[in-house]
């Protein structure tokens, strides 16, 4: 019994260690970020090997209903001075093999006689054998002059998500990552 709950406490702090924050956030702060009303997609097309405008399109549905309930309109691309700010966005996807295992050691002990044989056994289970795919999502914006936030965020899934569960994967990792949107400045940049 003992054994069993120091191996399930060793469990326990191996799948805690392996969670790690993935999201990234700079910006500019020298921007004042509360004059800002609307909003624009950047038109410039993602040019990459593996582009998926389907993904994109999720991610841009959910920075719509997260900036919507931050009252930002939404404007169509007509050049950079069609909206305060524009947005690009990103994603990568990276698969990611799971080798993570831990051997368990059997042993019985046979007596016969005088003599003493032990016979050892052991085997090696993988905590976890899926194949999983980690999906960063990458959102920069800028305002008509230069660049003022960037953000990143990632989430891990398996490889076999239906399109609902991708869909609520990609709105929670994009609420999370513009939670902070716009940034709250400190009190002494407030004062400026």
């Amino acid at each position: 019994m003992k054994q069993l709950a120091t191996f399930s406490i060793l469990l326990f702090l191996l799948t805690a260690c392996s969670s790690k924050p993935t999201i990234k956030v700079d910006f500019n702060p020298e921007t004042k970020f509360h004059i800002f009303t609307s909003y624009q997609y950047s038109s410039d097309p993602d040019t990459s090997f593996d582009a998926n405008p389907i993904m994109i399109n999720r991610i841009q549905t959910a920075i719509d209903h997260n900036l919507a309930a931050k009252n930002l309109i939404k404007h169509d691309y007509i050049d950079k001075h069609s909206a305060d700010l524009t947005i690009k966005v990103s994603f990568t996807k990276q698969e990611k093999h799971n080798d993570s295992s831990f051997t368990i050691g059997l042993g019985t002990s046979i007596t016969g006689g005088h003599s003493r044989s032990n016979i050892g056994v052991s085997t090696s289970v993988p905590l976890n054998s899926n194949t999983g795919v980690i999906t960063k999502i990458i959102i920069d914006i800028s305002d008509v002059n230069q660049a003022i936030w960037h953000g990143s965020d990632s989430y891990e899934t398996s490889d076999d998500l239906t399109v609902d569960q991708t869909n609520q994967a990609v709105s929670a990792t994009v609420n999370h990552l513009l939670a902070n949107f716009p940034p709250i400045k400190s009190k002494s940049q407030q004062e400026k």
